[in-house]
């Protein structure tokens, strides 16, 4: 990573803005969108970088967060590949790796299940409690956060070892195609975005006419995630042009046209809901493109000690952070 070059994309608190930042953890936090982490190299060519401190950071951020049971193994794996990483004779990291991908597949495979109940739990503002809802997903974003660190540990284990077998792997990017499927779906459904039989259509009291009024520069960070939502559009014309219009004369004879028009406005329990799905999905889909670009691009590995140190200075990670 060069510099202010490696600064480019980031993750942080917050939305995806026009220059490609996307929302994270924590505003203490600067780590790079995954996909970043594979970088130019001096040499030609590009490399994937030792991205171990954004585990570590990761870690430190989630381990206590979420159901005790997958904690539990959260932690056990997470030990398998910080003991797996200590070693640099490959006949001794081996089996440590093996380990650790027994206990990535297992936990992946229990979080998969814990994602699809709290879909399905999910009952939407029109039939379920707004408080009730709030928890589901809430529940389901500390799941999907341990999801995707599982899947780093997994990447990082498996390109330390041997980058190129990548090109076959069919169950990592699976896991974020499953995955992205179920939060974008949900996404939908809390926008009020109708997609049956394949008419697309923004329900006309879809909170993103709220935000349009409200918060318009946010409206792009939802819309870019809406299947076939087609041509950016201003929505607050769509808010003016339902509203009726009324001609009037002021005292100094001059002709007014005033417009009253209405649109829904949505609880503080659902904006929040929103905004952490649509955070939920910009995360895996940047995973996604980490994957991809493993799997279809020329990449070698880069354990460079400078190299994990830059990526400690730019996501400032405390040395506390690296305990288990």
């Amino acid at each position: 990573m060069e510099g202010e070059e490696g600064k480019k994309t980031q993750l942080f608190v917050g939305f995806r803005k026009a220059n490609g930042q996307i929302g994270y953890i924590s505003e203490s936090l600067s780590i790079p969108e995954f996909f970043e982490m594979v970088r130019p190299s001096d040499n030609h060519g590009r490399v994937l970088v030792d991205f171990s401190p954004v585990i570590e950071a990761l870690h430190a951020l989630h381990k206590e967060a979420g159901d005790e049971a997958v904690i539990s193994k959260y932690k056990s794996m997470y030990s398998y590949w910080h003991d797996s990483i200590s070693y640099s004779d490959l006949q001794i990291r081996l089996p440590k790796c093996e380990n650790l991908s027994v206990a990535a597949n297992e936990l992946l495979a229990i979080l998969e299940d814990r994602v699809t109940k709290h879909s399905r739990a999910y009952r939407g503002r029109r039939i379920g409690d707004s408080n009730d809802n709030l928890k589901v997903i809430l529940a389901l974003e500390k799941d999907v956060n341990i999801v995707i660190d599982t899947l780093l540990c997994f990447i990082h284990s498996k390109a330390s070892l041997e980058i190129s077998s990548f090109k076959k792997d069919v169950v990592l990017g699976g896991y974020c195609t499953q995955l992205l499927s179920v939060l974008e779906d949900l996404l939908t459904k809390v926008i009020d975005y109708s997609t049956y039989n394949d008419n697309f259509k923004l329900e006309s009291d879809s909170l993103l006419f709220h935000l349009a009024i409200t918060n318009n520069d946010d409206v792009e960070s939802y819309s870019r995630l809406l299947p076939n939502f087609g041509i950016k559009k201003d929505l607050r014309l769509d808010v003016l042009h339902r509203g009726e219009s009324y001609e009037f004369t002021d005292g100094h004879n001059d002709r007014y046209m005033e417009v009253v028009t209405r649109y829904r406005v949505p609880d503080g329990n659902e904006l929040k809901i929103a905004k952490v799905l649509r955070n939920l999905c910009y995360k895996v889909r940047s995973m996604s493109g980490l994957i991809h670009t493993l799997k279809h691009e020329v990449v070698r590995w880069d354990p460079s000690e400078n190299s994990i140190d830059e990526l400690k200075d730019l996501i400032r990670l405390p040395p506390s952070t690296v305990n288990t």
